[in-house]
């Protein structure tokens, strides 16, 4: 408990805040933000393929792959869409542009987990679909405003 109580008092909100700038998609910073969004991807997919092939039966596991599949992705590119527009409102359509770049770099990443496991749903063009519907539509709108 000592441990525990130590930790919390010399935690500091430093690195989400690093995190928060970098997610604004600053143009002296865009290769570092994209290259994080394109590692988060990626170990999206490749977290789905370990829990659907090492967590068969459990229940929290199948939740987990479902979430994983496209929701998570897609809500944390629309809200790094939003965030950006937000702090910077001139590259708000150069953003979506890098979102969609984004997608490119998931789409890859699923193909590479069909190629490991071909009976997932890894790039999976329909869930891609509905992630591009929350993904964009939020992106236009917060450039457009």
């Amino acid at each position: 408990m000592n441990t525990i109580s130590s930790f919390l008092d010399n935690a500091t909100l430093g690195p989400f805040r690093d995190f928060l700038a970098l997610f604004a998609l600053p143009a002296d910073r865009v290769i570092e933000a994209l290259a994080y969004l394109g590692a988060f991807l990626i170990l999206c997919e490749l977290t789905r393929l370990g829990l659907g092939t090492t967590f068969t039966r459990s229940k929290l596991a199948q939740v987990l792959r479902s979430l994983l599949t496209f929701p998570v992705q897609a809500i944390l590119l629309a809200a790094v869409l939003a965030w950006a527009a937000h702090q910077h409102p001139e590259r708000a359509w150069i953003n979506v542009g890098y979102a969609l770049l984004l997608y490119a770099v998931w789409y890859a990443a699923g193909q590479l987990v069909l190629l490991a496991r071909p009976d997932t749903e890894g790039a999976d063009l329909g869930f891609m679909t509905v992630g591009a519907l929350i993904t964009f539509p939020v992106g236009v709108i917060a450039a457009l405003v």
